[in-house]
């Protein structure tokens, strides 16, 4: 079982609104690497993964924020509000799929600053960001530990959204995703014609502040035909630093219940 873009298309590119959307992202000058990797992506392993598979990711992984200060690192707007070419969620996707596991976050690491793709992904954009930050005036520990917290609560992000994705379809609700549904048109994942969000109650976690979603993922598919139909989980703030913020079990059934529906 694999989902890739052009299913995405399928489901989502089906409107002048969204049409307009994909053609923007596609001849933008920015996306010339991004758009072929994205458009030749596989979504796969997702499929393959049970609850404690990622469970145990979350266990063993290395503290994704490290020693970093939450007041010191967005204290760095230019680096906190930094958006590469390549979206985290390409990044993460692309990662696991490559290494064939959902990737602990020092794997991760590896994958950015050891392959060549992942070097083009994140590992020489980030270096050069923290490089003209430093050029501007910010200390170079700052500037590395600003990274720090991007790379690393956007990672929090991605395995949240993994572990929601997989829990649901074990209760029975046969959930799609694929990166450029979630960058490019707002979609974590998807069933039939209902289109899922997961967002955090707290604005500053939401994705690891990676996208920003200003516009409503409502609004930018609603001329979409057939019509879709939208289901929001909306999870708590964190509340302890640096655990990764899994959603309540009674969350996660009240949404298979309405997805099944």
């Amino acid at each position: 079982m694999d989902t890739r873009a052009e299913d995405v298309l399928r489901q989502f590119c089906t409107s002048s609104g969204t049409q307009q959307i994909y053609e923007a992202w596609r001849q933008d000058r920015r996306r010339v690497q991004v758009v072929p990797v994205v458009m030749q992506h596989q979504s796969k392993l997702v499929y393959e993964l049970t609850p404690a598979d990622v469970k145990s990711v979350c266990g063993r992984t290395e503290h994704a924020l490290g020693g970093v200060r939450r007041a010191d690192a967005e204290a760095v707007r230019a680096i906190v509000d930094w958006h590469p070419d390549f979206a985290f969620t390409h990044m993460f996707h692309v990662c696991m799929e490559q290494m064939q596991s959902l990737p602990a976050y020092q794997d991760f690491r590896r994958f950015a600053d050891g392959s060549p793709l992942g070097r083009e992904m994140l590992g020489i954009p980030a270096r050069e960001k923290v490089s003209a930050t430093v050029a501007e005036g910010c200390p170079l520990p700052l500037a590395r530990d600003a990274m720090r917290w991007r790379v690393g609560n956007a990672y929090y992000s991605f395995l949240r959204e993994i572990y929601t994705v997989v829990e649901l379809r074990s209760q029975g609700v046969d959930l799609r995703v694929h990166p450029l549904a979630d960058a490019l048109f707002r979609v974590d994942a998807w069933v039939g014609s209902k289109a899922l969000s997961l967002r955090v109650g707290n604005e500053n976690f939401r994705k690891g502040r990676d996208e920003g979603r200003k516009v409503p993922t409502e609004k930018l598919l609603a001329d979409v035909y057939p019509p879709l139909e939208f289901a929001t989980l909306e999870l708590s703030p964190a509340t302890k630093f640096g655990r990764v913020h899994l959603p309540a079990a009674h969350h996660l059934e009240s949404a298979a219940e309405r997805l099944r529906t």
